[in-house]
């Protein structure tokens, strides 16, 4: 921890070792929670470019004793949510990067199936359910975490995790002999 402090004070002084250090140990990871918002490849690009940028120049306002992590994935979410909404109309799954098979092997094939299939469950719901399932199953974050991250209340988290498991039981069995590898 105070290892990361000290980048992190680099960081807020304009250190250009530190602004790297942070996009490569963090840049990838706020891409994948804008990639589960927002279904799109370039779209996920574009909008964890910008959380990321954001993160950095709001360095400052990080409270030191909460998890980095949990704080970036906060802005990568919320980043995402307002690129979405200024996007407006709704992307469909086609608009979705389709893994690339060339050099893989059955293994990796395999579990590029089973990540396109639970991605496929996760699209019948809305995006805010979608991150929390992601966030609880997927992440497996606990309650506390899930609320600290999105800003909802823990009884709405829970009621949202019900309603997700009940919206997605129809489509489950189509997709479990996909998730039953995971």
């Amino acid at each position: 921890m105070s290892q990361e402090n000290g980048w992190i004070s680099l960081l807020l002084s304009g250190d250009r070792k530190a602004i790297t250090y942070f996009t490569d140990n963090y840049g990838q990871f706020m891409y994948h929670v804008c990639y589960k918002v927002l279904l799109s490849t370039h779209d996920a690009e574009e909008a964890a470019q910008d959380a990321v940028l954001k993160a950095i120049k709001g360095l400052d306002r990080y409270d030191r004793s909460a998890s980095l992590k949990a704080w970036c994935y906060t802005i990568a979410y919320r980043t995402a949510i307002d690129y979405k909404r200024r996007l407006k109309p709704t992307l469909s799954l086609e608009q979705s990067a389709e893994p690339i098979f060339d050099s893989m092997s059955d293994h990796n094939i395999q579990k590029a199936e089973t990540k396109t299939g639970i991605d496929s469950l996760l699209s019948h719901l809305d995006d805010e359910s979608r991150v929390i399932v992601s966030l609880y199953y997927l992440e497996e974050k606990n309650i506390k975490e899930v609320v600290e991250i999105t800003g909802l209340t823990e009884s709405n988290i829970k009621i949202k995790l019900f309603r997700a498991r009940k919206e997605l039981l129809p489509f489950a069995t189509k997709y479990s002999d996909l998730i039953n590898y995971t």
